[in-house]
């Protein structure tokens, strides 16, 4: 459910387990397009809205998926929660199961949401989430709720991953970004008196990690830059898979500015993984 590019089968084959159907409800081009060149096998089920869960009784034994978040994090103003129309989405995740019946099940979504809506979901799927930090596996600060009934899930050891360790060393010069603009975002100051460079760009906050790489990455200034050498440029894309623990050049065959969203819409990857482990 809601497949993207299917960071959940590059998960499946990483945990060591064997796939032999993959259903994906995905609705966006660019997603599907990369789904379908990394694993061409994948069956394209259309919008959520659409399906017919009943087909699937007795035929599938782990249903996935992030549902999407953007009614639910608190970073947006206004936001309706479980009754807004992209995360009451959610809704029909649950319907699925209740039809399905899977063995396991898997899904996350944002640790920002509100204490009501967190106890929602919990009460609708019958267990409460697992809270993991991608920063245990990857370069990259990433809070994120886990829900699932695979049992025994704990918290992953830390990697010791850390940013200057997926930093791309081949990038052409030519791409470096010299901007008054970019210069300005360093130096701005705000409310509490907080350098703007210290939590808006991502080459200088706590733990030597990135923010969470998000779908607006593509935006470049402030969201997606960091400091080269003297110079100020934007995350490259493979640097963005790396952060998800993506495989180098998952995403390629689409413009840069759909691979940002698509990877900023993933999973980190091996956190997906540590889960799946313990089926």
């Amino acid at each position: 459910m809601f497949d993207g590019i299917s960071c959940g089968q590059v998960a499946l084959e990483r945990a060591g387990i064997k796939i032999n159907t993959y259903y994906s409800s995905e609705i966006d081009r660019y997603a599907i397009q990369i789904t379908q060149k990394n694993y061409p096998s994948t069956i394209q089920l259309g919008d959520i809205i659409n399906i017919d869960f009943s087909q699937f009784i007795n035929k599938v034994d782990l249903i996935i998926g992030g549902s999407p978040c953007q009614d639910l994090s608190i970073a947006k103003k206004g936001g309706q929660g479980l009754e807004g129309n992209k995360s009451g989405l959610f809704w029909k995740y649950v319907e699925s199961l209740e039809i399905i019946k899977p063995k396991y099940f898997l899904l996350e979504n944002v640790a920002s949401m509100k204490k009501a809506d967190k106890e929602i979901i919990s009460n609708a799927l019958g267990v409460e989430p697992i809270l993991i930090n991608s920063s245990l596996v990857s370069g990259q600060n990433r809070n994120r709720l886990y829900w699932t009934n695979i049992p025994n899930v704990q918290q992953p050891e830390d990697k010791g991953v850390l940013l200057k360790n997926v930093i791309n060393k081949g990038i052409n010069k030519n791409d470096l970004i010299h901007t008054q603009k970019a210069l300005d975002y360093m130096s701005r100051k705000v409310s509490g008196g907080r350098n703007h460079w210290d939590f808006m760009h991502h080459s200088d906050i706590k733990n030597n990690k990135s923010s969470a790489i998000v779908a607006n990455f593509f935006k470049g200034v402030p969201y997606n830059v960091l400091i080269d050498s003297d110079c100020i440029r934007k995350f490259d894309p493979v640097e963005c898979e790396r952060l998800q623990t993506l495989p180098d050049n998952y995403t390629e065959g689409i413009s840069n500015t759909q691979r940002y969203k698509s990877i900023g819409n993933g999973w980190t990857v091996d956190v997906i993984v540590h889960i799946l482990k313990n089926i």
